[in-house]
């Protein structure tokens, strides 16, 4: 035997060893979730409650509790607590939960009480499927991910993770009562692993208390009719919730309804701050779309952009996950600088197989100045073309009775 073959043989076996010794894969039928209102503790820790874990954080900021003060049932309820918005990170509870074939093709349902005191910012609910082989083995043999990793014989440019499915519910009210809360994701074939999460993103505290997560046989995709916009709160008028905000945990980087700055109606979303960081990523405004009906169709995505002394770019891009890879193609027109309220549409197929669609409007941070975001929208074009992806036309489609005129290439004048 190759002398070269011999520790890839042994990492596979020790892989199938640890699988056939270690827990038994969760069950497709009752509570998925160990411990799942609070109520036993960790042996050897004061607090902390058996089968959850939290995000790591260096943060001083962030607390995390579990105590018999407030509670929706039983003895316990956990909390998340966090009194500075200076870096921008996302503090929760979680658990995890490694599944096999057995879970595929069906519904997950993650079910949560949750109860929101002085919020400044975003509580949330959480539900991710992954096909994760890394950290299900880290699970598994009770060990870090970098440990992990080196174990089956990877590197963190090599790690074959895939992203596959996610449904998240923001509620952004300062103060609440107990009020159930609950998000549903399709569960595609090849995932290992799955993660339920609930948070907070801003100040304030949230309360958690009695979560279920359960497997259901699937409900068939919501209808797509052709022409009907997918995006909720397109432009902004709401709190904000439907949105997924991304911001990269940098100094002061900011996201904000802004009510004087608009491309139409009463609000546009505003990104400043964050002018330093370690590397260039992306920042910006995105909805999720879970309907795997979209596979095979051609979609539209356009919004409205306008730059403030950005010293960096600005553009949208659409991302398809399917089991092999996340397909996306380049982004259309990209602006910067100071430039005025400017209109990009990009048009692809959703290649077959696909399980959700995700619509960014976005830029690469850090950077100094602002980015206004408004106006967005995803709709479904028809059939697939199998055609190239197309970019933003000469002029933006205006509709009947409109008092906007239009301006120069890809503007408009409100």
């Amino acid at each position: 035997m190759s002398h070269r073959l011999a520790p890839r043989i042994a990492l596979a076996l020790g892989a199938l060893i640890a699988c056939l010794a270690g827990p038994a894969l969760a069950a497709p039928t009752g509570n998925l979730l160990a411990n799942p209102g609070f109520e036993e503790g960790m042996a050897g820790h004061p607090w902390m409650p058996a089968g959850w874990d939290t995000s790591a954080s260096e943060d001083p900021t962030a607390f995390f509790g579990r105590d018999t003060t407030v509670v929706h049932g039983g003895r316990y309820a956990v909390s998340v607590a966090n009194v500075s918005s200076l870096v921008p990170r996302w503090h929760n509870w979680s658990q995890g939960i490694v599944v096999g074939p057995e879970m595929w093709n069906k519904d997950v349902v993650l079910s949560v009480w949750t109860r929101n005191n002085g919020v400044q910012g975003r509580g949330y609910v959480l539900l991710q499927a992954y096909r994760d082989s890394v950290g299900k083995m880290m699970r598994l043999w009770k060990v870090s991910r970098d440990t992990a990793l080196v174990r089956l014989g990877y590197q963190m440019t090599t790690d074959p993770f895939a992203y596959l499915g996610a449904k998240r519910e923001y509620f952004s009210d300062t103060e609440t009562d107990w009020v159930h809360r609950q998000v549903r994701v399709f569960i595609p074939p090849s995932t290992d692993l799955i993660i339920a999460r609930c948070g907070l993103f801003g100040t304030g505290q949230v309360q958690i208390d009695d979560v279920s997560l359960t497997a259901e046989p699937a409900l068939p995709p919501p209808a797509l009719p052709v022409g009907v916009n997918l995006l909720q709160d397109p432009g902004f008028e709401g709190n904000g919730d439907a949105w997924e905000y991304s911001l990269p945990p940098y100094d002061e980087m900011r996201c904000d309804r802004d009510t004087t700055v608009v491309h139409s109606g009463k609000a546009s979303l505003r990104f400043t701050g964050g002018m330093i960081g370690m590397v260039k990523t992306r920042a910006g405004v995105a909805q999720v779309i879970g309907n795997r009906g979209l596979a095979g169709k051609r979609v539209r995505l356009s919004g409205w952009i306008k730059c403030d002394s950005l010293l960096s770019m600005a553009y949208i891009k659409l991302y398809c996950t399917t089991l092999e890879r996340d397909e996306n193609v380049g982004a259309p027109q990209q602006i910067g600088n100071t430039t005025p309220w400017t209109w990009m549409q990009l048009e692809m197929d959703v290649p077959k197989g696909a399980y959700q669609v995700w619509a960014w409007l976005l830029y690469n941070a850090p950077s100094e100045g602002r980015v206004y975001f408004d106006d967005a929208s995803l709709e479904v074009v028809g059939p697939a073309l199998g055609s190239p992806p197309t970019g933003t036309p000469a002029t933006p489609p205006v509709k009947p009775g409109s008092a906007r005129k239009p301006g120069p290439k890809g503007t408009a004048t409100p």
